[in-house]
């Protein structure tokens, strides 16, 4: 099979498009956040008022606990989120929204809701549904799969194929 037919292929290309048709955007408004940190703030807005903590952003960005740490850090230096304490357990710290961020956050669900429109153009409302279906099983495929990538078996090999 040609690699420019492979699903893994398309997905890549796609998903390089997406990026770089979002960061012009980004650059063209002035927003100084990144990617990744956009779509926590969209997280965050999406749950304005609830209580929302570090594990669930490593949850849903299924990023560690390291990664989401230091983002949050990052953040909150820029003065896009804030820590607060919770009474009930001294250990937790909710993550809020700086009224910076929430006028960021504006912005930036116009920009994807227009990037929605460009990547489903054409498409009626029930192919849209399936298009999405299909995503979601790329997505459990990929999660419930036998290994995740990367992940050793336990053995390795030595030049030759030979098990050591």
């Amino acid at each position: 099979m040609k690699r420019s037919q492979t699903v893994g292929y398309k997905i890549r290309l796609i998903h390089n498009e997406i990026h770089k048709r979002m960061e012009a955007k980004r650059l063209k408004n002035t927003d100084e956040a990144t990617g990744m940190q956009r779509w926590i703030m969209g997280f965050l807005m999406e749950h304005d008022g609830k209580e929302v903590y570090q594990r669930d952003i490593e949850a849903e960005f299924s990023v560690s606990r390291a990664t989401a740490s230091h983002m949050i850090t990052v953040m909150e230096r820029q003065g896009l989120v804030c820590r607060l304490a919770v009474a009930h357990d001294a250990r937790l710290k909710r993550i809020v929204l700086t009224e910076r961020a929430k006028k960021m956050v504006k912005q930036a669900r116009a920009d994807v809701e227009e990037m929605e429109e460009l990547l489903t153009a054409g498409m009626t409302g029930e192919e849209e549904a399936q298009f999405l279906g299909y995503l979601d099983r790329v997505l459990k495929n990929l999660h419930d799969g036998p290994k995740k990538s990367g992940q050793l078996d336990g053995s390795c090999m030595r030049e030759g194929g030979r098990e050591i």
